[in-house]
């Protein structure tokens, strides 16, 4: 699983409830972003960048990428934690199940 980690600075104005995310993010340079999808999980706000391979872009050169993203949440105490992903989704279901959701134990486990 290829992850790439962003920089990011929260954003509002006081008295409001319009919340803000600008982020940089360090990709290679055969990736671009597909989607930006955002919702409530457990505890936290989860904001995600989904990426796909490109075979028209160069892959040996790296790019910066800057994503303004305004939070969407029903309640802000929903903003309390936030969590970013940004993942390149061919590489993942090139190299084996979504979010490593593997079929781990079935078939050909071990016994004690």
């Amino acid at each position: 699983m290829k992850l790439y980690y962003p920089y990011f600075n929260l954003f509002y104005k006081a008295g409001t409830t319009n919340y803000r995310l600008d982020v940089l993010v360090k990709l290679p340079g055969n990736v671009k972003k597909t989607a930006i999808e955002q919702n409530f999980v457990n505890d936290y706000w989860e904001v995600r960048i989904k990426l796909n391979e490109a075979k028209e872009l160069d892959a040996f050169k790296e790019k910066v990428e800057e994503y303004k993203i305004d939070l969407t949440p029903k309640d802000v105490k929903q903003l309390t934690k936030i969590k970013i992903i940004v993942k390149n989704y061919d590489n993942l279901l090139r190299n084996g199940d979504p979010d490593g959701e593997g079929k781990t134990g079935l078939g050909n486990g071990e016994l004690e």
